[in-house]
């Protein structure tokens, strides 16, 4: 019996994480983690390559003996930075025919999106559908199983990075001797750390990371609007730092051992002591003046945040704000954004056994994002399943020919492998808050599949997914 895990790979700015999981009814169950803290990698991007692949071998190493698995295939997830996000509809015609959608047919949508170009410089790496169009009639979330007889429409979110950005991560993962199945980028992970509700009402994620805070927009549904400012926990360290005079190490254990994000409610009595770059003697300062640090610059970064949200037209955040990141471990942080919105706000702590800190968020909504797939394209029915099948060796020989080899066929035919794509920055092209009308939608393409009415079904062919990038990576890796 082979049971089916779904292992994320978290390069961060501050450390590598990963998280192993399985399904579990309705969400997941974390078996194991692992986490090593690193300077190999900066503002999601990777600085020293070797630190880096160092510190994903150890990480591996630990999330293995804490899960009792052997750890040869993850899901990469990549930060907002450098990212483009453009939304596009394509169709599937049955021509009067009676036709049952099935995860084959949902599959055929994803991928002829999926290969499509957005630019030179880029590479596709997310396909999120938004919604489903049946005989252009009525709209479903998920069309298994229903009878179209003229048409399948998708309407499609597509996030695409940069290709440099996701050759270096893809080495780095390859070079420390993972295969990697398949990159989802924050933007669309982020997701499954919010409710329905807020999902529908209109909300804000931030995630405060080490040298990055992420923020991603979500209404009716789906995700609409993401970005990041080059700033988080670090940041504020650095600030510590400076204003009193002292070395970041000393400036970091006071900020997690005594920093309170909110001057009002800082606790009165406590002293921090601070070690001097320039003199000898020690300086002993208040919570509260430690407190009145942090609070202007953690409001500077929540600001820039605003104004970005405001220029992009975002101004109904009905479902309030939801923080999470290994800075929302800090003392005061809801208070403080509660000090300066109306809306509601929520830190969000994973309740997994085993990863409950807010820097596993990501993580988590990452293998949240592949179960969520695999059940979309009717991959994964139960939990730690059987495989029902006998690999071919030929299959097996070329799938070595790629460590990304195509998305969707993978995992059909081995329930666990996955195709890559990464993502980086924030931009996500405006839709002019059309989604009622679909206007926002272009480049439709239609595909006509009444030709196979007559004649006999024909061999899928394995898709040469990736061009270019299919290409580099094999003279990279061969």
């Amino acid at each position: 019996m082979k049971e089916q895990y779904y292992v994320a790979l978290d390069i961060g700015s501050s450390s590598v994480k990963i998280v192993v999981g399985e399904k579990f009814h309705d969400g997941v169950n974390i078996i194991g983690t692992g986490q090593t803290f690193t300077d190999g990698v900066s503002k999601g991007m990777i600085r020293d390559f070797d630190l880096a692949k160092s510190g994903i071998i150890d990480t591996v190493k630990k999330a293995e003996l804490i899960a009792n698995i052997d750890i040869d295939e993850v899901f990469l997830k990549v930060p907002i930075t450098n990212s483009n996000i453009i939304f596009e509809t394509e169709t599937l015609r049955f021509s009067g025919r009676d036709t049952e959608i099935d995860g084959e047919l949902i599959e055929e949508l994803l991928e002829n999106i999926r290969f499509k170009e957005i630019s030179e410089d880029q590479e596709i790496v997310t396909v999120f559908p938004v919604s489903f169009i049946v005989d252009d009639l009525h709209e479903v979330e998920d069309p298994k199983g229903i009878i179209a007889r003229e048409s399948l429409t998708v309407n499609a979110g597509i996030i695409a990075v940069d290709r440099t950005l996701f050759l270096n991560m893809g080495n780095c993962a390859a070079e420390a001797g993972l295969n990697i199945i398949d990159v989802t980028s924050d933007a669309y992970n982020y997701t499954h750390i919010l409710t329905e509700s807020e999902i529908e009402l209109g909300s804000v994620v931030m995630d405060i990371g080490a040298d990055l805070t992420q923020y991603a927009y979500y209404k009716d549904g789906a995700l609409r609007y993401a970005g990041v400012i080059p700033a988080g926990g670090n940041t504020i360290t650095q600030v510590i730092a400076n204003e009193f005079n002292t070395d970041f190490h000393y400036a970091n254990r006071a900020k997690e051992q005594y920093g309170h994000a909110f001057y009002d409610r800082a606790p009165e009595g406590e002293r921090v002591v601070f070690p001097q770059n320039s003199k000898d003697e020690d300086l002993e300062i208040s919570a509260k003046d430690l407190s009145d640090v942090i609070e202007v610059t953690l409001e500077d970064m929540f600001m820039e945040i605003f104004e970005d949200l405001a220029r992009a037209g975002i101004n109904d955040i009905s479902g309030g704000f939801v923080v999470t990141g290994g800075t929302a471990n800090m003392r005061g942080v809801r208070d403080l954004l509660l000090d300066i919105v109306s809306e509601k706000v929520r830190i969000h702590i994973p309740t997994q056994m085993g990863a409950r800190k807010p820097e596993f968020s990501s993580a988590i909504a990452t293998i949240e994002s592949g179960i969520r797939f695999d059940e979309l394209l009717d991959y994964v029915t139960i939990d730690n399943h059987e495989s029902d099948y006998d690999e071919d060796e030929e299959t097996i020989e070329e799938e070595k020919q790629s460590i990304f080899p195509s998305l969707f066929k993978e995992r059909k035919e081995q329930n666990k492998n996955r195709d890559v794509a990464e993502v980086e920055e924030y931009y996500i092209e405006p839709s002019d808050e059309t989604h009622e009308d679909d206007s926002y939608i272009e480049n439709e393409e239609i595909i006509d599949t009444s030709h196979e009415k007559d004649e006999p079904p024909k061999e899928k062919e394995k898709s040469d997914f990736g061009g270019f990038m299919k290409k580099v990576f094999k003279n990279l890796f061969e």
